[in-house]
């Protein structure tokens, strides 16, 4: 076991024991945003998959319609009108014209379309007033896809362009990897449920509700265990119980030194592997990464704002690598400070902040790891380094973005 290891560290220690989820399943397409392609996609067809009007007009033989003019109009005898979803089965020979609408196949015979405002859409014969050229104002079929193209391959994210692209061409299901199986427990005596009557000592438990949110807010459905109370053998036989549906384990409360804290023992009695116990930063110093049974154990702090950022900054990369989507990693980028923050910070430091159109304001309110309220707003964190004597207004921050 590492003791004391700096965040890049542990990262870098938890994503060395986490392996891609390999689980497939075929969902219909409109489960599917969101979720990553098992497979690589071709086109099973051209699109458009004949070819098409783009507008509302009239089919016709560029020959008849070459020398049309305002003063010298071609004349021509309209021999059908075919809509969207129709076919016109006949062909259309000289001086003849068939009224289309847009999206619908080219008549047999013709090579291009006058716009319906450029005639005087007359019945049963209509005036052209513009002349047109050979594939004037046709889409071509396959214009847009080939058959065989590949469209779409393994590892992409689904998005709505995606499911749409996959829809035009038919497709009524597609396969996607499983989503990550995620258990949630929170540990601590003092815990009880919003609703409950709260009595001496005892306070509710959101680290429940605000990891669940924000795994849900990432596209994730957490199953997410009882409470337990600081008994070692208790929580260790919850989460054997549930670790064989599992393929990461968060748990919050126990981590630190105080003799009910549980989490070293309840590792002991998992007979799990401990890669790491504390960082150096603050908050969620005394986080621990393990592993038992192959599956990932984050064991972060009880206090909310410790909890959420070693969640960000550790977890999130893990869940990254498990779901295959580079997307879940926070990303990194610099802001302005717009005010002075000048309290020192010996270790690394994240702290709460909002930044808009690149300056940053911290966030007001209690900084301390157990604050909630504070994070109210945030959406950013700065990462200020060991050492630091205090921000500036007006100094370059490095920020974490959430």
């Amino acid at each position: 076991m590492r003791i004391g290891v700096e965040l890049e560290e542990g990262v870098r220690l938890l994503l060395e024991r986490t392996q891609p989820i390999e689980r497939v399943e075929e969902l219909p397409l409109e489960r599917t945003r969101g979720r990553i392609l098992a497979e690589d996609v071709f086109s099973p067809m051209d699109l458009p998959p004949f070819d098409r009007s783009p507008l509302d007009g009239y089919a016709v033989r560029s020959a008849d319609v070459a020398a049309a003019t305002s003063e010298a109009p071609a004349k021509l005898r309209v021999i059908g009108t075919e809509c969207a979803g129709d076919y016109f089965a006949g062909h259309v020979g000289a001086g003849e014209a068939v009224n289309i609408m847009t999206g619908a196949a080219i008549p047999a015979g013709c090579d291009c379309v006058i716009r319906q405002e450029d005639t005087d859409d007359g019945m049963p014969f209509v005036r052209i007033f513009h002349p047109a050229r050979h594939h004037d104002n046709l889409c071509f079929q396959g214009e847009d896809v080939k058959k065989g193209t590949l469209l779409l391959r393994r590892g992409e994210k689904l998005s709505y362009v995606s499911i749409g692209v996959l829809a035009s061409l038919g497709f009524t299901r597609t396969r996607v990897y499983t989503p990550p199986r995620i258990l949630l427990l929170n540990t601590g005596s003092e815990l009880i449920e919003p609703g409950e009557q709260a009595g001496p000592g005892q306070i509710y438990n959101a680290n429940r509700y605000l990891l669940e949110a924000r795994l849900q807010e990432l596209g994730f459905s957490p199953k997410v265990l009882p409470a337990c109370r600081d008994e070692s053998a208790s929580a260790a036989r919850v989460i054997a119980e549930a670790l064989p549906e599992a393929d990461l384990v968060l748990t919050t409360g126990g981590v630190s030194v105080g003799k009910k804290d549980i989490m070293h023992e309840v590792l002991q009695l998992l007979g799990a592997e401990t890669l790491f116990w504390r960082l150096l930063m603050k908050p969620g110093m005394p986080m621990l990464g393990a592993i038992a049974d192959n599956k990932l154990l984050l064991c972060l702090s009880g206090n909310p704002f410790a909890a959420l950022a070693t969640f960000e900054l550790l977890a999130r990369p893990v869940l990254s690598r498990l779901a295959r989507d580079e997307s879940l990693v926070c990303r990194t980028g610099e802001g302005i400070m717009q005010s002075d923050f000048g309290k020192p910070s010996p270790k690394r430091r994240f702290i709460r902040a909002q930044c808009k159109s690149g300056f940053v304001d911290v966030s007001r309110g209690n900084h301390s790891s157990g604050a909630i309220s504070s994070m109210l707003g945030c959406n950013v964190f700065i990462d200020i380094p060991a050492g630091s004597g205090g921000l500036r207004q007006g100094d370059r921050v490095r920020l974490v973005w959430l």
